[in-house]
């Protein structure tokens, strides 16, 4: 990303350049709302991108079924065709898999919309479409509204706070699947097997709860950790590698080794590419896995 004229993040810290890249920045807030409480409803650059995946995963989606269903062929398009091959393989593989061919029609859209949602806010962190806004501020001397724009790290699913709240999503959703399938009362009674000695439920219990409660902990850990840690080393690759370099032993030497770090950045852009697919499979994969342990408990 371009240092903009009024940034003095070049004079600190390497690592806390490369922190500044990818975490929220709440020194530059782009629309001051009024807060309630403890809760801050003001737009910074991760909520901004929140919006913007929410928009494109419903309005893409519409316009492809819209598009479809008013076509005179019927014939689905090559996009079309991608999105109903990740569907059928879901429900064949993972749905009707994990949940089960009688309850997984009641969860199929919550797995495909947290699927799709997370497959597009871990795309759009790959396009560098911010440094284009960048070059655009720098070039136009400081424009307000795109200089905080800049600031921040691209990738949405790599913030903390909203895998939380996707995996909090997945705990309700399992957990009242659970509810509805066997009762209030019979679902909790499920955390522990009938049959044991009574002095074993003291150990079992505690265990099962804390196993529940980690589970949207783990979710959020996974798909944060994985999304950050490609753009920290694509960011220590292509700016702190060179700029140091540069520093330390002269502007050829940092010719020399950009080759090595265009080189190695180009390896680590694909393999993001593909953690971006891995991620967020798994993500839907064990929504549906929690969701069909807890209609499933005889099985």
């Amino acid at each position: 990303m371009l240092i903009d004229k009024t940034d003095t993040s070049h004079s600190k810290d390497p690592a806390e350049v490369a922190i500044d890249h990818v975490a929220n920045s709440y020194d530059h807030i782009i629309l001051h709302l009024p807060s309630l409480g403890v809760f801050d409803f003001s737009i910074t650059k991760h909520v901004f991108l929140l919006i913007l995946v929410a928009l494109i995963t419903v309005s893409s989606m519409i316009f492809l079924v819209q598009n479809y269903i008013s076509s005179k062929t019927k014939v689905p398009g090559k996009t079309m065709n991608f999105i109903e091959m990740i569907i059928l393989y879901m429900r064949e593989n993972v749905l009707k898999s994990f949940i089960g061919e009688k309850y997984y029609k009641d969860w199929d859209a919550l797995v495909y919309t947290i699927f799709f949602f997370v497959l597009i806010g871990n795309f759009l962190g790959l396009i560098p479409i911010f440094d284009f806004l960048g070059l655009i501020n720098y070039l136009a001397g400081g424009i307000p509204v795109v200089k905080d724009l800049i600031h921040g790290g691209n990738t949405v699913t790599a913030n903390i706070n909203l895998n939380f709240a996707l995996a909090t999503i997945t705990f309700g959703a399992f957990t009242i699947a659970g509810i509805k399938r066997y009762g209030f009362f019979h679902h909790w009674k499920n955390l522990a097997p009938p049959g044991l000695a009574w002095p074993l439920y003291f150990i079992v219990v505690p265990i099962e709860v804390m196993a529940m409660l980690i589970r949207p902990i783990s979710l959020t850990l996974r798909l944060a950790g994985n999304m950050m840690g490609g753009h920290l080393a694509l960011i220590i690759f292509t700016q702190l590698f060179i700029i140091e370099v540069a520093k330390n032993y002269g502007i050829f030497a940092a010719l020399g080794g950009s080759i090595f770090s265009v080189s190695l950045s180009i390896g680590v852009i694909f393999l993001e590419i593909i953690v971006a697919f891995i991620q967020a499979y798994v993500f839907a994969l064990l929504t549906a896995v929690y969701i069909g342990m807890a209609v499933n408990v005889d099985h």
